[in-house]
């Protein structure tokens, strides 16, 4: 077995598919800038109810810093654009990316296309440099301009993963489901594809000199709050 087969191996055992080939998916990652993570049924199940907003796991958490630091480590230490967008208006979303220095949340967006719009304009970030990571049929407008898409599984919408298979609007789609760490799948998926795994961990694990430079970095900034009026 070659070293890109022992990555993906655990991904298929856990239910995952790997839509197109993996030497694509290698070139679109190179060409990656930025993350943008829907958020209902990608952080969480997208369940709601009275005073109970949807929230999000810490493995999920961790798995963004891991990727951010990977593209600060790759990109002259330079922070990739991080966001989440989402159809509603989750306080929850807000608070991860404040806590985690995000760039930007954009809330409220039933036109989601509006928001990609202003990624590119506010923070000169073309589509086709976005990873997006999505669950839903709000986000295939979106997914069809980015230039890698991860969709998180539905084991309610089968045919909705057939339909962006079959009209090339992913790439991969996660085996686990939102709110079962699918955005962490993602995390280690990416960074196994990349070669950067080991090193990202062992610098994260040791608290290294590196790592402190990245997070120092990140500190500094503070999220982008947008609706649709704002855009």
């Amino acid at each position: 077995m070659d070293q890109t087969e022992r990555v993906l191996a655990p991904f298929r055992a856990g239910g995952a598919s790997i839509v197109a080939p993996v030497g694509d998916i290698r070139a679109r990652l190179s060409g990656v800038r930025a993350f943008l993570f829907d958020w209902d049924g990608v952080f969480n199940t997208g369940r709601k109810s009275e005073g109970s907003p949807s929230g999000f796991s810490e493995a999920d958490s961790m798995g963004t810093n891991l990727l951010r630091f990977a593209w600060w480590l790759r990109d002259q230490r330079s922070l990739p654009f991080t966001g989440i967008l989402t159809g509603q208006d989750n306080p929850t979303a807000v608070r991860l990316a404040e806590r985690e220095r995000f760039q930007a949340v954009y809330r409220g967006f039933l036109n989601k296309r509006a928001a990609l719009d202003d990624i590119q304009t506010r923070f000169d970030i073309r589509p086709e440099r976005i990873c997006f990571v999505f669950d839903d049929v709000l986000d295939l407008g979106v997914a069809g301009q980015c230039g890698l898409r991860i969709l998180v599984r539905n084991g309610g919408a089968p045919l909705l993963a057939q339909y962006a298979e079959a009209e090339g609007l992913c790439e991969y789609v996660t085996g686990r489901e939102g709110g079962a760490h699918a955005v962490r799948e993602t995390a280690e998926l990416l960074l196994g594809l990349t070669g950067d795994y080991q090193r990202v961990v062992t610098e994260r694990a040791s608290h290294s000199d590196l790592y402190r430079s990245y997070l120092d970095q990140r500190s500094a900034g503070a999220p982008v709050v947008l609706s649709p009026d704002d855009v």
